[in-house]
């Protein structure tokens, strides 16, 4: 299905569905200065041949404007013409499309997602146990445990998308990248904007009880 074949209710809906979600992270401060990028497929999903809404580079995200969003193609390049540029991490949304199939990815850059990405860096994934939002993630084992998977923050982009296929596990729907920030994705908005929940929970859960077992240890 090319781009123009998309129903115009669908794009619209997609748009809707960033406006909104945009809207509460930015009053979360999730946001900070031009930080993070937003997307929504539209239309079937091929993996040779697919289409996202995703937020415009450089704009403040704390405020709505008609130039917000861009439509992309499989490849990060705007399928409709438009002075606008993607966000410059288009490319690692569009490996996460290309491998999950899913309907939506959110990135935020948050001090306890980078604080916990920092401290198990070289581990290459933070740990979770016994963690009760663990079940946003259809997880729903006694004491279940899951590895998020950490990236590298290089400054060239497609060196980091290169590393996603390998780095993606089915059963933890995000990645975090070194010092940066989180990739959370769902089969929709509504699922997305809840694992990103549920893993912000989770790092700021395992920030604070590596500041309670060092206070416990002195």
């Amino acid at each position: 299905m090319a781009f123009s074949d998309i129903q115009l209710e669908q794009k619209q809906a997609a748009l809707q569905d960033l406006r909104g979600i945009k809207e509460l992270f930015a009053s979360r401060n999730w946001f900070p200065g031009t930080s993070g990028n937003l997307s929504v497929r539209v239309g079937e999903f091929n993996p040779e041949q697919f289409y996202f809404a995703v937020t415009a580079s450089g704009k403040d995200k704390s405020v709505h404007t008609p130039e917000d969003y861009l439509f992309v193609d499989q490849n990060g390049v705007p399928c409709e013409a438009t002075g606008l540029k993607p966000s410059a991490e288009t490319l690692i949304h569009c490996e996460i499309y290309r491998k999950t199939g899913c309907g939506a990815i959110f990135h935020v850059h948050t001090i306890d997602n980078n604080l916990i990405s920092d401290w198990y860096g070289e581990q290459g994934y933070v740990p979770a146990q016994g963690i009760e939002l663990i079940k946003a993630f259809n997880i729903w084992e006694e004491d279940a445990a899951i590895r998020i998977p950490i990236l590298p923050n290089y400054a060239d982009i497609p060196r980091i998308a290169e590393l996603v296929p390998d780095a993606l596990d089915p059963a933890v729907p995000g990645i975090l990248l070194r010092n940066h920030g989180i990739y959370a994705w769902g089969k929709n908005a509504f699922e997305a904007k809840k694992h990103l929940e549920a893993f912000e929970f989770i790092f700021e859960y395992s920030y604070r009880r590596l500041l309670l077992n060092a206070a416990g240890s002195k």
